[in-house]
């Protein structure tokens, strides 16, 4: 069993008081409790030359800004990142990572504090082992190095403390075993669900062609934290694979109740006509298994669109990335943009977003913005104009109208990241 060199980073703590973010006042109810006021921060958004961002080259510029509402970047005034094919998480205690997808090689990791100059001050700079699923849970970002041929047995996971920012754990996972029917598994996301970890994954012959034999399989291996054993394989048959590549298909909600975005994987013909429908499914908060009572089919809903990304705004309401073409990248060229409530299984197409035709591209895989208000959310669409120009601009997201309308802009520049990053030193 090939073992992992752990490397440990040094660096001094960031300490961090949470506030909410709740965009609602004070509440006028004496028996209501007062909502906290916004806690202070900005919008780090990462832009790249559209020239850069299709032939994979150049870095991206991270800016900082106080609104997506309006405005308009200036295309060299950004903070450079070390090469492009980055994605970004922010911790709870305020820490925003920025990962180099090494395309199998180590890439560059920076960690960043914002300070109450809206400066973004790097804590370090690291190399690590290129990861394609992540996320906070905890104190901790944990990470998944997936492997990609059926001959490598295990894929690798890391644990990243990050008040240290030490690597503080780590081990292997043998992804030939998961799916249990001779293919191999590859993790798109990772969700903390109470003290466990929900990592749900795909079933594929291998990670160079995203194929299958059995592309009617929702699968979801389940590990306790932060030991990282794995407990079961929660499946289902009804649908099709969960999320898509590096693209989070599991949503905790506010009751604790958990929703599971399934799309389209290829069959090993590369054929998709006999696949599953798209759909939402449900695991109820305490469970680990998927409620057979409730199917969400989007595909019926949308008259045959295949679904590529969510983003949650609350209230069970979510804003669901659409193409006429299933892909299981999730890159999302003639994409349309649609409002789904999972609660009473509802669904309307969005108004005031560019024409499917003329959508180049969309925010890169999970990293857009919602405040959690139940009704709005920010994406970032690149698209070409009436006058054929490309535009890079913000769209803001109205779920109780289904309608958007465009805010902040970065000309032709790409905007490949969206993220919301507190002051965490005066």
């Amino acid at each position: 069993m090939k073992k992992v060199k752990l490397v440990l980073l040094t660096i001094l703590a960031v300490v961090y008081a949470a506030c909410s973010n709740d965009d609602d006042g004070p509440g006028t109810d004496p028996d209501t409790p007062p909502v906290e006021e916004p806690q202070e921060g900005k919008f780090v958004v990462s832009a790249l030359p559209y020239i850069d961002f299709l032939i994979g080259s150049g870095a991206d510029l991270l800016y900082t800004v106080d609104s997506l509402d309006s405005g308009e970047l200036s295309p060299g005034d950004g903070l450079e990142q070390d090469g492009t094919y980055r994605n970004y998480i922010v911790s709870d205690n305020g820490v925003f990572f920025s990962l180099l997808f090494g395309q199998g090689d180590p890439g560059a990791v920076a960690g960043y504090r914002l300070n109450a100059g809206g400066e973004l001050i790097k804590l370090t700079d690291f190399q690590s082992e290129t990861m394609t699923a992540r996320a906070v849970i905890g104190d901790d970002i944990l990470m998944i190095k997936n492997a990609w041929e059926p001959t490598q047995e295990y894929s690798q996971w890391y644990r990243l403390d990050t008040e240290s920012l030490q690597f503080t754990g780590q081990g292997e996972i043998n992804t030939n075993e998961l799916p249990g029917n001779g293919e191999m598994a590859l993790f798109t996301s990772l969700e903390q669900v109470g003290d466990k970890v929900f990592a749900p994954f795909w079933s594929i012959e291998s990670g160079r062609t995203f194929m299958t034999q059995y592309p009617g399989s929702s699968l979801i291996a389940v590990f306790s934290y932060p030991e990282m054993e794995l407990e079961k394989v929660i499946r289902d048959d009804r649908t099709g694979a969960v999320g898509a590549y590096f693209t989070d298909g599991v949503e905790v909600d506010e009751q604790g109740d958990i929703y599971v975005m399934a799309t389209s994987l290829a069959t090993s013909d590369g054929n998709y006509d006999n696949v599953k429908p798209a759909a939402f499914m449900k695991i109820k908060s305490g469970t680990t298994e998927y409620d057979k009572s409730y199917f969400f089919n989007l595909t019926d809903a949308s008259g045959g669109s295949f679904v590529l990304k969510k983003l949650y705004l609350g209230e069970g309401n979510f804003l669901l990335t659409m193409s006429d073409k299933p892909n299981p990248y999730a890159t999302t060229n003639s994409a349309k943009f649609a409002i789904a409530n999972v609660y009473d299984a509802t669904f309307r197409w969005v108004t005031g977003v560019p024409d499917a035709a003329s959508v180049l591209r969309t925010t890169e895989y999970s990293d857009n913005y919602a405040p959690m208000d139940g009704k709005t959310g920010y994406l970032g669409i690149i698209y070409s104009d009436e006058a054929g120009e490309r535009v890079s601009a913000v769209y803001k997201f109205d779920a109780a109208t289904a309608t958007a309308t465009r805010g902040l802009t970065t000309g032709e520049n790409v905007i490949t990241a969206i993220n919301w990053v507190p002051v965490t030193e005066e």
